[in-house]
């Protein structure tokens, strides 16, 4: 089977609603039925936990949170200008704090449908605006992996992952992926148009070192969020940005069906079971889609006013 044939299996995919939902909603059942069944099995644990919270901590949370969501901002904004000519900051502000809202509902696409809307309205053509969409997701993808791969030494993986030669091989690779030429090949294989204006080798990078710092931003929200009901040490920083992350991906990579509900959630309790006591570390990765949903409201609440 060829890549293409292959892509258009998964473009095919897309377009069938039952199959997506009904594949959606069987890993969101498994994985919250995993994590009830893990925190009924060591509820005792649980109940004699001395709970305390660190309001601290939980404003530090909401701290990095607002500088990660920042960051993603100034992303989308740049990727936005370069190749089309809206450039006002404070459009490309409420556009994406809009549409990230809806990223929370278990149809995952009615933030693109979201954003095609909202920039159709600024001459932007839907089709461009799909396609920048997902450039978008692709730099995400592939930051998201270099910031993992920085991390590896710091996760509990087997020893193949740690390997001098797999992270060579996977720079070598990353290297490749990362080419302009590379990237508008992986959209046209996607089916997707070429953009009216060219990007090079130096937007691309650029690109990809704000959202892997974004995806920073993210892991230091995790660890703050960690510390103020657990006190994890500094040391444990990288495992935690780690798990953010592979958890993330997890999501980012299935993001046409509703499974991110409850995978990432898995992945990260499992992830954070080895730095803190597991029940714990479910209860946390729990707690983290809660908070995200309240910081997001916040700031959509802000975004209204501007």
């Amino acid at each position: 089977m060829s890549i293409r044939t292959l892509a258009r299996k998964m473009k095919g995919l897309v377009y069938k609603p039952a199959l997506r939902n009904a594949i959606g909603g069987l890993a969101m059942a498994l994985s919250f039925g995993y994590l009830g069944y893990m925190l009924v099995r060591n509820w005792g644990q649980l109940v004699s936990y001395e709970w305390r919270i660190d309001y601290w901590q939980t404003a530090w949370a909401f701290i990095c949170y607002s500088l990660s969501l920042a960051l993603a901002v100034l992303g989308w904004g740049l990727v936005m200008g370069r190749l089309t000519r809206v450039r006002d900051p404070r459009k490309h502000l409420k556009y994406y704090i809009y549409t990230n809202l809806l990223r929370r509902l278990p149809a995952p696409l009615f933030y693109l449908f979201g954003r095609v809307y909202l920039y159709e309205r600024e001459g932007v053509a839907k089709s461009v605006m799909v396609t920048i969409s997902l450039l978008e997701w692709i730099l995400i993808v592939l930051s998201g992996i270099i910031v993992y791969l920085l991390t590896l030494p710091f996760l509990p993986l087997p020893s193949i992952w740690h390997s001098p030669w797999f992270l060579v091989g996977m720079l070598i690779a990353g290297t490749l992926l990362l080419h302009p030429r590379t990237v508008r090949a992986i959209l046209r294989l996607l089916g997707q148009r070429e953009l009216p204006v060219s990007f090079g080798y130096g937007d691309v990078l650029v690109w990809l070192v704000i959202y892997g710092l974004v995806w920073i931003g993210g892991g230091l929200m995790l660890y703050a969020a960690i510390n103020s009901l657990y006190a994890l040490p500094l040391a444990r920083l990288p495992t935690v940005i780690g798990a953010w992350v592979l958890s993330g991906l997890v999501t980012t990579l299935i993001f046409v069906t509703s499974a991110g509900l409850g995978l990432k959630e898995l992945t990260l309790g499992l992830l954070l079971g080895y730095v803190m006591p597991a029940p714990l570390a479910i209860i946390v990765a729990l707690l983290m889609r809660v908070c995200l949903i309240l910081f997001e409201i916040v700031w959509g609440i802000v975004a209204l006013k501007l």
